[in-house]
């Protein structure tokens, strides 16, 4: 950090406009009925990790802080299945009235998703629901989520119809799929098929999650790779707060190995200011891994290109670069 940040630092803490974050992510309780292939879920149960519902109380002191921080997007979940908390029309109400100028998102894998949550969640002013469906294959899906596919589908082609009939425009649905040696073949004929049903298809890379996918290497598809995340952004733009208060670092981080704070002793401003935070920022990127902790420096994506956004990017750069 130059000597001017440093005083711009201290300025804005003696004035006490120290910025918030961009993006917050709420895990409002722990959990997940998935067994994604790509995920730590499944390892994270074996530990004695703690579990637990986030308390109303702290929750809207969460969103009551972040009306006065405005961040582009406030998402309703981390590392955990957000629709299995019956509270979420309600938290979505909340969130949507203290800050109705934000994205609210939730990401889901669509179980729960039933035609009367839809419409609760659209009642409520959730503006996007993604739904984690990894193959329209029953047998696929079950092999990368650990259940079939048809009731997902049959929940995501309900949840279409009801935004449709409620004429409700604001609200945007999506699928999404990370890609993986497993559904590779089969996501343009994907896309078709909820392009028919007016539901757009989203693709990501797949993720070693700061190295706790053993098995990242074998998923990977077109036998390119992983690559190092390099200038990871996350630091910067999204805070990840755990149903206790604990923020960890970022999305990856199943196993808490690097807590930053906790929202429920200090402000979200504190904590996303703070010093460990800087520190992690800055080693991201100088690309010093002496400032970063283990997590950051085992974090790899897949190098496959054209089939996500990241990947392409990433694709394009390395051409440059041989250039």
């Amino acid at each position: 950090m130059s000597n001017e940040q440093r005083a711009m630092s201290n300025e804005q803490r003696v004035t006490g406009t120290l910025a918030g974050p961009p993006r917050v992510q709420i895990q409002t309780m722990s959990g997940c009925n998935g067994r994604c292939v790509f995920c730590p879920n499944e390892e994270l149960l074996k530990t004695d990790a703690e579990h637990g519902r986030m308390s109303l109380d702290l929750f809207r002191k969460i969103i009551d802080e972040l009306a006065e921080t405005h961040p582009r997007r406030i998402l309703l979940y981390l590392m955990n299945e957000p629709l299995a908390d019956k509270r979420m029309p309600e938290l979505v109400q909340y969130t949507a009235e203290r800050v109705p100028e934000t994205t609210t998102l939730i990401t889901t894998n669509g179980t729960y998703l039933n035609a009367s949550l839809s419409e609760s969640l659209i009642d409520a002013g959730l503006k996007r629901l993604k739904v984690s469906l990894q193959s329209l294959d029953p047998e696929i899906n079950r092999e990368i989520m650990g259940y079939s596919s048809e009731k997902v589908i049959e929940n995501v082609i309900t949840a279409q119809r009801i935004i449709k009939k409620k004429r409700a425009k604001q609200f945007d649905l999506r699928v999404s799929m990370v890609v993986t040696s497993l559904n590779l073949p089969e996501i343009e004929q994907t896309r078709s098929f909820w392009r028919k049903h007016g539901v757009r298809l989203v693709t990501s890379a797949l993720e070693n999650r700061g190295g706790n996918i053993a098995a990242a290497e074998n998923l990977n598809p077109d036998g390119l790779g992983m690559r190092s995340m390099g200038d990871c952004i996350r630091p910067s733009r999204d805070m990840c707060v755990l149903f206790n208060g604990d923020v960890a670092l970022c999305c990856v981080d199943w196993f808490r190995t690097t807590v930053v704070g906790n929202v429920a002793q200090q402000s979200l401003r504190e904590v996303w200011n703070g010093p460990e935070l800087q520190r992690i920022r800055e080693g991201l990127h100088e690309g010093n891994a002496a400032k970063l902790p283990p997590i950051c420096v085992n974090c790899t994506e897949s190098a496959c290109p054209n089939h996500h956004r990241r990947g392409l990017k990433g694709w394009f750069n390395r051409l440059a670069a041989a250039f």
